[in-house]
C-alpha cells in the first residue's frame, strides 16, 4: 500500500528492546538463579531473543532484544514470573541493531551501586516534537553505560 503524498509512515520495527529492574522474592537461592537462567536461555534461543541479566542478590536488571513477536512472548514469561516482584520498566521500543546478539542470556552477579547506577540513567529518548516519547534505546545515556558496564565485566572475566 502507497503512502499519499505528505502523509507520516510508522517506521517498521525490525528489533525490540526491553530494559527493566525488579526486587527478587525473598529466600531466592543460587539454585534457583541456575535455573532461571537454564530455562530463559533455552526459551530466548528459541524466540531469537538475546540479552543480558544482572542480579545483585536482592534486585535483578534485565535488557533483552530481538524480533518484535518474540520479545514479546519472553516479556510476557517474565511479567508472569513468581522471582521477582516490582517490574520497573525502563525502556520497550524500536532499536536499529542487536547490542547483545551473542548472548542468550549473559549473567553477571554485581553491586547494588552499579544496578542503582544503570537504573537511573536515561533509556528513553524524547522526540523534539509534540513531547511525545519515541521509546527508541537506539543511542541512549542507559544503552552506552550497560555496554560499557559488560564490556568491563567481560574484560574482568578474562583476565
Amino acid at each position: 500500500m502507497l503512502a499519499h503524498p505528505g502523509t507520516k509512515q510508522e517506521p517498521q520495527m525490525t528489533h525490540r528492546a526491553v530494559a527493566y529492574v525488579s526486587t527478587a522474592v525473598a529466600g531466592l537461592t543460587p539454585a534457583d538463579l541456575d535455573r532461571l537462567l537454564i530455562d530463559a536461555r533455552a526459551h530466548n534461543r528459541m524466540e531469537g531473543v538475546t540479552g543480558v541479566l544482572l542480579h545483585d542478590g536482592h534486585r535483578f536488571f534485565q535488557y533483552f532484544e530481538g524480533p518484535p513477536a518474540g520479545v514479546e512472548k519472553i516479556y510476557a514469561r517474565i511479567r508472569d514470573s513468581r522471582m521477582h516482584v516490582g517490574l520497573q520498566e525502563l525502556q520497550d521500543g524500536p532499536v536499529e541493531q542487536l547490542y547483545f546478539a551473542q548472548w542468550h542470556m549473559g549473567c553477571s552477579r554485581t553491586d547494588g551501586s552499579a544496578l542503582r547506577e544503570l537504573s537511573s540513567r536515561q533509556w528513553r529518548q524524547e522526540a523534539r516534537y509534540l513531547g511525545e516519547d519515541l521509546a527508541h534505546a537506539g543511542d541512549t545515556p542507559g544503552l552506552r553505560g550497560l555496554l560499557a558496564f559488560w564490556e568491563q565485566q567481560q574484560e574482568a572475566v578474562a583476565s
